[in-house]
């Protein structure tokens, strides 16, 4: 197998992965950003005089965020998207190193047998001549 081709096939399913966990992350901080959101929104309906002129401040601060995140989210995803397409092409070259190997060694094992098998002709024909009384 190619050790290299291995390599470069755990390299980039890391690489994948990492992409992933800050995928992971984006979506964690808009969904906290949710759920800021709603506690803001209890307290403001609990004291509509105090709380309300802040929270219309916050919820824009918070949807403006959350449009940000939407954004940050979309890019990741099609990085993500991307990528697999990398991951695939190192999983086919990986494979493809792995049968060009398997190949190599079939033909050098069949040509060993080839001359293994012209040896053993050879002596075949050696003995067969010498009991026909020819050497």
């Amino acid at each position: 197998m190619c050790g290299f081709c291995k390599w470069t096939l755990d390299e980039k399913q890391r690489e994948l992965g990492d992409l992933l966990r800050v995928l992971e992350q984006l979506i964690e901080q808009r969904d906290e950003l949710g759920r800021a959101l709603k506690a803001e929104q209890k307290i403001a309906s609990e004291n509509p005089q105090t709380a309300g002129f802040a929270y219309g401040n916050f919820a824009n601060a918070v949807i403006a965020e959350r449009t940000a995140l939407n954004e940050q989210i979309a890019a990741q995803e099609a990085k993500i998207d991307a990528f697999r397409d990398v991951v695939a092409q190192a999983f086919k070259d990986m494979k493809t190193a792995e049968i060009t190997e398997r190949n190599r060694v079939a033909a050098v094992r069949a040509e060993e047998d080839r001359k293994e098998q012209e040896t053993l002709d050879e002596i075949g024909a050696r003995a067969a001549t010498r009991k026909d009384g020819l050497i």
